[in-house]
């Protein structure tokens, strides 16, 4: 047999405020031969079965012949190749139906299946239509409260090439692209910030966890979260257009740049795992997750920047004169 998942966008969506649209999954389950056997209507003839002990009763609460039901069930059986019921005919209550122990599992597995059939298919929808009618698009943190402590002073005022660090990094969200806001503290970092057209919101406290934190209660429902570190000059607009257009292709996964094959930032979290960056700790961001949860690093995949140098941060004075072309 095969399995294919079939989602189909309908119109039930439609509301007085706007036109909107939500995804709904019908997961068939057909033969070699292409034929469907089992999908929600078995599903719900067996989950019937299961609650009033009686096939009749199902099909007549269901508005279907006997006939029918019957004939749906034995469809299935014959695919299968075992019994989903037993029967007992007549009797003072008329006769009654029960799930065998194989058509029970079978009914749970089918039920699993279409729940992760579900799933998936909420996380492609956000993605593949974010930002179409009520759909929301995929949002952005740029982190951009650090203490600098390496570098003795706010390295995102520096200057590299005329420009502050931090208005290189914002130069690299492709207008239109993402739902930004800027996680700094109010002061000079928030008002380049703003002069530049970006939404600020100030972190609790100097903590990495808290600008994230910070940032999440800014987005708002949002198809993913791309981090962005704010002293991260060089990274450029195709970098940040590679990332989407891989989340959008992998939509549950957690997609990360990298430079030569080795994992750095920025990170976009799919929105299934947002949550989970909400209960970070101490200075310590997305990627305390991923180092201590087997089943978060499994999904990560790795996007090739566009150069070596687009995944460079900065830390030291000395590495920003290394950066400075006019140096």
């Amino acid at each position: 047999m095969r399995l294919r998942a079939r989602p189909a966008v309908d119109g039930s969506g439609l509301t007085d405020e706007g036109r909107e649209m939500r995804p709904s999954v019908h997961a068939s389950i057909l033969d070699n031969d292409g034929a469907r056997f089992f999908g929600p209507g078995p599903q719900r003839l067996l989950e019937g079965v299961a609650r009033l002990g009686s096939l009749s009763a199902v099909s007549r609460e269901m508005s279907m012949s006997y006939s029918k039901a019957n004939r749906i069930i034995k469809n299935a059986e014959s695919a299968l190749g075992f019994p989903l019921l037993t029967r007992r005919i007549g009797g003072a209550d008329g006769g009654s139906s029960e799930l065998t122990p194989q058509g029970l599992d079978f009914l749970t597995r089918y039920q699993d299946f279409e729940a992760v059939c579900e799933q998936a298919a909420e996380a492609a929808f956000s993605t593949c239509f974010e930002g179409l009618l009520e759909v929301p698009r995929c949002a952005c943190v740029v982190l951009a409260n650090g203490r600098a402590t390496r570098f003795g002073s706010q390295k995102l005022l520096a200057q590299l090439d005329g420009k502050p660090v931090l208005e290189h990094t914002l130069a690299a969200l492709p207008g239109g692209l993402l739902d930004t806001v800027v996680a700094a503290a109010p002061g000079p970092v928030a008002e380049l910030a703003e002069a530049a057209g970006y939404r600020c919101v100030a972190p609790a406290g100097p903590d990495i966890s808290d600008s994230v934190k910070a940032g999440l209660g800014a987005i708002g429902d949002a198809a993913g979260c791309l981090f962005v570190c704010g002293d991260q000059p060089q990274l450029s607009q195709a970098d940040v257009e590679a990332l989407v257009a891989a989340h959008r292709t992998h939509p549950t996964a957690v997609v990360r740049l990298a430079a030569r094959g080795r994992a750095a930032n920025p990170v976009l979290w799919p929105r299934d795992l947002l949550s989970a960056l909400e209960g970070l700790q101490g200075d310590r961001g997305g990627a305390s997750l991923i180092e201590s949860r087997p089943d978060i690093a499994s999904r990560v995949i790795l996007v090739e920047a566009a150069s070596p140098a687009s995944v460079a941060d900065i830390d030291t004075p000395e590495q920003l004169r290394r950066l400075d072309t006019r140096s």
